[in-house]
């Protein structure tokens, strides 16, 4: 029986009278990477937001390796939703030393973060100062403390340079090697077809499609179909 990182039913959150997410139910392997995929406006963001409690639900739940989501799942899971919260008049080793403080960790953890992300030698370089893909990788720094098991990325290579991108790319792949569940959403197709084993296809709030992928399966013609037959129905 297929264990999963993470798994919601009928999630739903309504802001107002909107219902921005539909009876959600994802099912995310454990050791997958599994990608999130829509249009803008579909929903991913909000999503994301519900898995880490910085939303919490009008109805459903969510349920981290079988378990109902609790604050102690924190510990478990690492996020970097939209822009990463730095400080810019600090390095990146200063800005992981304010989070582990925070977490209560040791600094081997912030030595450890530094150097999977490829940061060990920025040494007194500020973030300020940082290009927009080293920014990123600080902001997956921070989540990477704690060692969590999962990892919840939104939209992690918006605005990076192609060299940017590839780095983001093999790190993610390094990570995953490691036994990380990896959750990433993102509309750049070309990029999720190189990474993700899994799909979960969203649009209008509701989930159209869920499925395993491979390397032969055209994931934009799917995405085009799937998202184009629920804007036609």
């Amino acid at each position: 029986m297929m264990e999963y990182a993470i798994e919601t039913r009928n999630l739903t959150k309504r802001i107002g009278n909107r219902q921005i997410v539909k009876t959600l139910s994802l099912r995310i392997p454990k050791g997958s990477v599994y990608g999130l995929l829509g249009p803008n406006g579909a929903g991913k963001s909000t999503t994301l937001k519900l898995l880490t409690g910085l939303m919490r639900p009008s109805e459903g739940e969510v349920h981290v390796f079988g378990k109902p989501w609790s604050r102690d799942c924190l510990g478990r899971i690492g996020a970097l939703i939209e822009t990463p919260a730095l400080y810019g008049n600090l390095t990146a080793f200063e800005n992981l030393l304010v989070h582990s403080r925070l977490m209560g960790l040791p600094q081997e953890e912030i030595d450890r973060a530094l150097v999977i992300t490829g940061l060990e030698t920025t040494g007194k370089k500020l973030v300020s100062h940082f290009s927009l893909g080293m920014k990123q990788r600080l902001g997956l720094a921070i989540a990477l403390l704690g060692d969590p098991e999962i990892l919840i990325l939104d939209e992690p290579t918006n605005g990076l340079d192609p060299i940017g991108i590839e780095e983001f790319r093999e790190l993610i792949r390094l990570l995953n090697s490691r036994g990380k569940t990896i959750l990433l959403s993102s509309h750049i197709l070309s990029e999720v077809a190189q990474l993700v084993d899994h799909i979960g296809i969203i649009s209008g709030g509701e989930l159209k499609l869920q499925a395993p992928i491979g390397e032969k399966d055209d994931l934009e013609t799917l995405f085009l179909q799937t998202v184009r037959r629920e804007n036609h129905a």
